[in-house]
């Protein structure tokens, strides 16, 4: 039986190396290039003006909170619509229960852990993450890899953070 998996796994293995073809090598900073034309390019259709930190990740403050930003530890209580460019919402908690993470924890994508740093408690924004802070070029079930997200986010309350 232990011989038979063995084989199995190993024939697995061998055909997901297989299909990769040399020109089909994911090349991150092409896709992190792409997905910064194509959130200024959201951004200029819509003349929106966004800030943008060292990471990439560009965020508009629509309404200030106060108090310290996130910091790596921080529990962050939130609303939150996510949607893609195109407008097609994929996750939403509002006219439901705040969703809760600590930042730095690994337990949301890295674009999250990012993000929060940059707000404080009260502020509303949207923030526009490039993939490779999302879920980069795998995807999932409702968002095809490769995908830059939006976040209409409020933070309901930041703890920990004193």
């Amino acid at each position: 039986m232990k011989t038979i998996r063995t084989f199995l796994v190993l024939g697995i293995v061998a055909l997901a190396f297989s299909a990769c073809k040399p020109d089909e090598i994911f090349d991150i900073e092409e896709q992190f290039t792409r997905d910064t034309v194509l959130i200024e390019q959201y951004l200029a259709d819509n003349s929106l003006v966004a800030e943008k930190d060292e990471s990439g990740i560009r965020y508009i403050i629509k309404e200030q909170g106060t108090g310290a930003n996130g910091k790596f530890g921080s529990t962050v209580l939130v609303k939150y619509t996510g949607y893609l460019l195109d407008g097609t919402t994929f996750d939403t908690n509002v006219g439901k229960e705040v969703f809760d993470f600590v930042i730095g924890q690994g337990s949301v994508v890295q674009g999250w852990d990012i993000a929060f740093k940059l707000l404080n408690k009260g502020t509303v924004a949207t923030i526009y993450i490039p993939s490779q802070y999302g879920y980069g070029n795998i995807g999932n079930l409702f968002i095809p890899a490769n995908s830059v997200l939006v976040f209409d986010v409020h933070v309901v309350d930041l703890l920990g953070n004193e």
